[in-house]
């Protein structure tokens, strides 16, 4: 079994990692930020030049956690998978007065309770380039 790189239009900051990897009928997600393609092509840009990264946009939380969620949708998708094979995802929050919102928005890219992952959702120290959150996750591709 070979490990099989997983590429779904998702930006990427040209970080040293692959955002979505399978191998065999598993699938790993890495940490998501809620980066968009404007501001990862600065941010390459920046690692390009030598220079600091751009400072993260002020963007709303909501937006910020449909971004992510969008994300990792469409790799679980790329990949053949789908949201509710999702096994264990794990949630760092800049804020946890932020998890309700959070977790209203996350319920719907679910289709019932009883899909819903194993999931741990923590405050983190410090965030990707201070965005309000980052989400990693662990599926399986249905056969």
């Amino acid at each position: 079994m070979q490990k099989q790189v997983i590429q779904a239009g998702v930006p990427e900051t040209g970080g040293p990692f692959n955002l979505c990897v399978r191998h065999g009928d598993m699938i790993y997600v890495s940490g998501l930020p809620p980066f968009e393609e404007e501001y990862c092509a600065a941010l390459r840009a920046a690692r390009s030049r030598g220079e600091p990264p751009p400072p993260f946009p002020d963007v709303p939380f909501e937006h910020q956690v449909r971004v992510v969620m969008n994300h990792l949708k469409l790799l679980v998708e790329a990949a053949g998978s789908n949201m509710d094979c999702l096994l264990k995802v794990i949630v760092w929050l800049k804020d946890q007065k932020q998890q309700e919102q959070f977790d209203k928005i996350y319920r719907s890219y679910f289709t019932s309770q009883a899909t819903l992952p194993a999931r741990t959702r923590m405050q983190a120290g410090a965030t990707p380039m201070g965005c309000a959150l980052e989400v990693e996750a662990i599926g399986y591709v249905p056969k």
